[in-house]
């Protein structure tokens, strides 16, 4: 099982920036907007969890715009729409910023200082490993559904396994010889902090000798803390002989859906079930979806259905992210408590995506099957 805080935005656009020597303590952004629809320009804080509205300003008659306010360093993008946007590490000095959609690959241009360059490249590079990710992954899927020999999807599932491991790789090393220490932070929550967290560990303690007053120092603290606390709760559970045990019954949720209808997983009783633990800020848990979508396509038919049990804080990001990601079964459940969530705490779960098989007994089968061993099992319960 893993536990991560990747940006899932960071991935999303990549932009070119250069110098210019900014002055004063507050950011300055002069800018404008060629071949876009959009009447205006938003500047959004993106924090580890959430995204906050900052700033905004109207495009004029000749697409100029500009902003001006106090606001801490950090991560923010400049936004048209819910589709177009840029991101950038902001700091209180001048910037300008041009955006021409007559080319995509080079739709956005930026000036500012020597920090948001750092965080440009680091993106860029991560943005180019990501597609290899994607690609791999693709070709993973496919193989699936067109049912491909097993040596030859094999192949296929190793090449997936070495991109996920160069881009891990990369994001480790990143954080380690970054110059600043919030693209530190960008680079390792990227990462599972399940597998590393001595790493995620050695950027909070960076983080916290030189940017001690950042809101990001304070908030990855305290989800590193959370994440420590239920760790050793689930390592207590464990040795305390817990009742999530395959073979045993699957103990009792009970949880609203975003309705706020409430869904027991013991009413989903003579079907198979797939209990899922995830969450929309979870980069890996995404990158899983679509193995559970098509599993959930391929056998709902047969007597399987999904119930998903969401770790986020944020109604919104949780109701948008379900359509998002075509996760159409309606057992989607939440008490929005983060790590915190009960049913994650009466589980044991520490790190997410976590998944557990149920028969249609309602006993616990098998645990975080991914990809073609999640279709195999399912294969053989529902023949």
């Amino acid at each position: 099982m893993r536990k991560t805080f990747a940006f899932l935005l960071f991935a999303a656009t990549i932009f070119s920036s250069c110098h210019l020597n900014g002055k004063g303590d507050k950011y300055e952004i002069q800018g404008t907007v060629k071949n876009h629809p959009a009447k205006s320009v938003m500047l959004e804080k993106l924090g580890l969890q959430q995204i906050t509205v900052v700033d905004s300003s109207k495009i004029d008659d000749k697409g100029n715009f500009s902003m001006t306010g106090v606001s801490e360093t950090g991560f923010y993008r400049i936004k048209l729409d819910d589709k177009t946007f840029w991101l950038i590490l902001l700091e209180p000095d001048k910037y300008k910023i041009n955006i021409d959609l007559s080319n995509q690959e080079d739709a956005f241009k930026i000036e500012g200082p020597i920090a948001d360059d750092e965080f440009q490249k680091a993106m860029k590079s991560l943005n180019e490993v990501q597609k290899e990710v994607q690609t791999a992954r693709y070709a993973y899927l496919m193989g699936q559904q067109m049912q491909i020999p097993q040596d030859s999807l094999a192949i296929a599932a190793t090449q997936l396994q070495a991109a996920a491991g160069k881009l891990e790789k990369m994001c480790l090393e990143g954080a380690k010889n970054a110059k600043n220490p919030l693209v530190a932070l960008f680079y390792i929550t990227n990462t599972p902090l399940q597998n590393y967290s001595k790493e995620n560990l050695a950027v909070i303690e960076r983080m916290e000798k030189e940017i001690p007053n950042s809101s990001y120092t304070k908030e990855f603290r305290t989800i590193y803390n959370q994440f420590e606390a239920q760790a050793k709760a689930g390592q207590q559970g464990e040795d305390a002989g817990g009742a999530v045990e395959i073979g045993k019954p699957a103990p009792e949720i009970d949880l609203k859906t975003p309705d706020g209808n409430s869904i027991k997983l013991s009413s989903l009783k003579g079907k198979v079930v797939l209990l899922d633990f995830w969450a929309s800020w979870c980069g890996p848990c995404r990158m899983e979806m679509p193995n559970v979508v098509a599993a959930y396509k391929k056998y709902k038919d047969k007597g399987f259905t999904i119930y998903s049990v969401s770790l986020d804080k944020d109604m919104n990001a949780w109701k948008n992210s379900i359509k998002q990601l075509g996760m159409t079964w309606e057992n989607q459940v939440s008490d929005l408590k983060f790590w915190q969530c009960e049913a994650a705490v009466r589980y044991g779960v520490n790190g997410i995506p976590a998944a557990f098989l149920i028969n249609r007994d309602g006993v616990i089968v098998a645990s975080n099957l991914r990809g073609q061993a999640l279709d195999q099992k399912l294969a053989e319960l529902l023949p």
